[in-house]
């Protein structure tokens, strides 16, 4: 009969708690940065009137929050499995670090394209609001002349954070792996890294 999994409560080696730490550290790290500014759009020439979207308002910025959230959860699943599922989680855990990163990187190189004062409907309102027109004549209107008023889209903070804390994620995953493989039995790495050392009674006197 198998054995019930149960939390693995033994101390840790320094290796299994630098991958938990960078792993939990990260994660949360992408939480952060997941509720910051990811792109914030506007008018130079009129102080006031922009547009600011966290990454809760954008599909990226929710992806890497779920991400966020879902890494945390492995992270302690994994302490509650053997070492051939652990290794599984470690490399999800690393495959979603990759990829929060990665969305975050494209979302800081794209963002000039996909978010612009023209086509940002909370900054038509506001102008709208501000002049008595209608947003579909605002559009219009803004469409010839965005250059000259200095139409700006600046990325925040938010998927940089983003970026730094999928990277940590990423190197606690690889630090989980290597410390899964050393206390496979055999391993000449560190055989039994979190195992009691045995104790060595003395040689019986010739």
């Amino acid at each position: 009969m198998e054995a019930e999994p149960r939390l693995d409560t033994s101390a840790p080696s320094s290796l299994r708690l630098a991958a938990f730490v960078l792993t939990a550290v990260g994660a949360l790290v992408m939480g952060v940065g997941s509720l910051l500014t990811w792109v914030t759009v506007g008018i130079a020439d009129a102080i006031g009137i922009q547009s600011v979207s966290p990454g809760t308002d954008l599909a990226a910025g929710l992806v890497t929050l779920v991400s966020a959230v879902v890494i945390l959860v492995l992270v302690v699943m994994s302490r509650l499995v053997g070492d051939g599922a652990r290794r599984i989680l470690a490399a999800v855990v690393i495959l979603m670090g990759s990829l929060a990163a990665l969305l975050a990187a494209w979302f800081v190189k794209a963002a000039p394209d996909y978010y612009s004062p023209v086509d940002d409907q909370a900054l038509i309102n506001t102008i709208a609001t501000a002049t008595g027109k209608s947003p579909d004549e605002v559009k219009t209107a803004l469409a010839q002349v965005i250059d000259q008023l200095g139409g700006y889209t600046h990325v925040g903070r938010g998927p940089w954070v983003v970026i730094v804390g999928g990277v940590l994620v990423i190197a606690g995953g690889i630090l989980t792996l290597r410390w899964a493989r050393a206390i496979e039995p055999g391993s000449a790495t560190g055989e039994g890294a979190d195992a009691p050392t045995p104790s060595r009674e003395p040689s019986p006197e010739a």
